[in-house]
């Protein structure tokens, strides 16, 4: 085999690991199957968890987004078996089937993570300094009224008041 072929067959390894875990953290409801899933689990011949043990699974492991880590290694799996038998070794298997090992904790913890609360950021960017701060509007209000400028064009009267004056 020569350098290119090899180089050409490590990207479309790598093409496909990314593949296999961009679909599989996008399965909604979590640790069911979807459309794109599904179509994933068909394309490799990877049978799917039944469903006492996909039920009992959701319940142990608390996904908040992604597919069952079962059925990822399985699709881990049938990728190495595939350019296994286009490189003409077998050992890629076993060290797929390693580096599934290595990941799969990296895998349930995308796959759990769930925001603290909906104004995390919010709450983070209220506590940082002044400079470290997400760039922010302001609103021009009147100097009589204190009512906000409701549009930017034309002239600076107060559409409440009448007032001709605003304030930042």
């Amino acid at each position: 085999m020569t350098s290119t072929s090899d180089l050409h067959l490590l990207g479309r390894l790598s093409e496909e690991l990314s593949r296999l875990f961009d679909v599989a953290l996008l399965v909604e409801p979590p640790g069911m199957v979807n459309d794109a899933w599904g179509r994933l689990l068909a394309e490799y011949n990877v049978q799917r968890v039944d469903g006492a043990t996909r039920n009992a699974r959701r319940a142990q492991l608390n996904l908040a987004r992604g597919a069952l880590p079962e059925e990822v290694g399985a699709v881990v799996h049938a990728i190495a078996e595939k350019f296994a038998h286009e490189v003409g070794d077998q050992r890629l298997i076993q060290a797929a089937l390693a580096t599934w090992q290595q990941i799969e904790a990296t895998y349930l913890k995308q796959a759990t993570w769930r925001p603290k609360s909906m104004f995390a950021f919010a709450i983070a960017s209220a506590k940082a300094p002044a400079w470290q701060r997400p760039p922010g509007g302001f609103v021009a209000r009147c100097n009589e009224c204190g009512g906000p400028r409701l549009n930017v064009e034309g002239d600076l009267r107060c559409d409440f008041c009448g007032s001709g004056t605003l304030k930042t």
